[in-house]
């Protein structure tokens, strides 16, 4: 009688067993359809860090997932990269940047370039990470590139040479509302991650063209007379933005 209950108990304890091994929908399915999924979640979301968190520790797939190339490369760090900063650390938070740089995320390049260049006075370094940004044409890394030309121009005037090979066509900018963005944009990132303790004033220094009609406000835009004055003018709005 004594001996009863264990041997109920291990027939339970082995009807569980065997529950447990039972496949779920999920473990069915290919890895790289899992991946595929996470990637689409976190591409998506508006709390991209949060729901990365909730899918690692809910089963050992999507933790696998998580860890992905595909899904560091598509996780939508501009929509909670304030998130990212609240949840982890520092050191934390460059380990989470370098990685998904490291697998082709646009944002993440820009965001350590913008580090690199503003917190830790490293252009060399920044120029890199906003080479690969805008290699996937991330629209405010090209912005960056041509505010950094000039820049480096007031700055350092012999550095003609290396500032030159930042600049891109400024075409790709399809009207001034776009350009605005870019420059906001740059603005609030720069602010978060130097925690509002950066200020340039060199656009003050700034030469005006010669023209008295270039840069003249137009219907919806301004004009210029060239590609320099029109990133020059673009410098000094963005200092005084500072």
């Amino acid at each position: 009688m004594e001996n009863l209950p264990k041997v109920r108990n291990g027939a339970i304890a082995k009807r569980m067993k065997k529950k447990a091994k039972r496949p779920t929908l999920l473990n069915m399915l290919p890895e790289d359809a899992i991946v595929e999924i996470v990637s689409q979640l976190v591409s998506s979301s508006s709390q991209p860090f949060a729901d990365l968190y909730s899918l690692k520790s809910s089963c050992k797939a999507l933790f696998a997932a998580s860890k992905d190339k595909m899904v560091k490369q598509q996780i939508a760090l501009e929509r909670d990269i304030i998130g990212l900063t609240w949840m982890a650390t520092d050191d934390e938070c460059m380990a989470v940047l370098n990685s998904c740089g490291d697998a082709g995320n646009a944002e993440a390049n820009f965001m350590l370039a913008l580090i690199n260049i503003f917190k830790k006075d490293d252009i060399d370094r920044g120029a890199e990470f906003l080479k690969k940004a805008s290699s996937h044409e991330h629209k405010a890394a090209l912005y960056m590139m041509n505010i950094l030309s000039v820049r480096l121009q007031k700055h350092n005037p012999s550095a003609d040479g290396n500032s030159h090979t930042l600049r891109v066509d400024q075409r790709i900018f399809d009207d001034y509302d776009q350009l605005k963005w870019c420059r906001e944009k740059v603005l609030n990132a720069i602010r978060l991650v130097t925690w509002n303790n950066w200020q340039d004033n060199a656009g003050a220094n700034v030469r005006r063209c010669k023209n008295s009609n270039c840069g003249i406000r137009g219907w919806d835009c301004r004009c210029f007379c060239s590609d320099d004055c029109q990133w020059n003018h673009e410098y000094y709005e963005f200092c005084k933005a500072t």
